[in-house]
């Protein structure tokens, strides 16, 4: 069954200011997470219930929500590692 992807706006300007060739693998993952939420790449944020996180091109992180009630999928955050603040999503 497939989830309805939403982008929030930060994420939407993170994707837009990401290296090409980042943002292109970054729509190819938020597209796969429609079919799949929970990859196994893809891992639970700890004391985030239900927050994911996924790495990309090694540097770049996809921080995400799922709500299997509404079948959603959240994308909040897609940053470099050391720039994510994880208490803030």
């Amino acid at each position: 069954m497939s989830y309805r992807i939403e982008i929030s706006p930060s994420a939407q300007r993170e994707i837009r200011q990401l290296p090409g060739y980042v943002r292109a693998q970054a729509i190819q993952l938020i597209d796969a997470l429609g079919q799949n939420p929970r990859p196994a790449r893809a891992r639970e944020l700890r004391e985030r219930e239900n927050i994911f996180r996924i790495w990309l091109a090694g540097r770049w992180r996809i921080v995400y929500a799922v709500d299997d009630n509404l079948k959603m999928v959240l994308i909040l955050r897609v940053r470099r590692k050391e720039d994510i603040d994880y208490p803030s999503v």
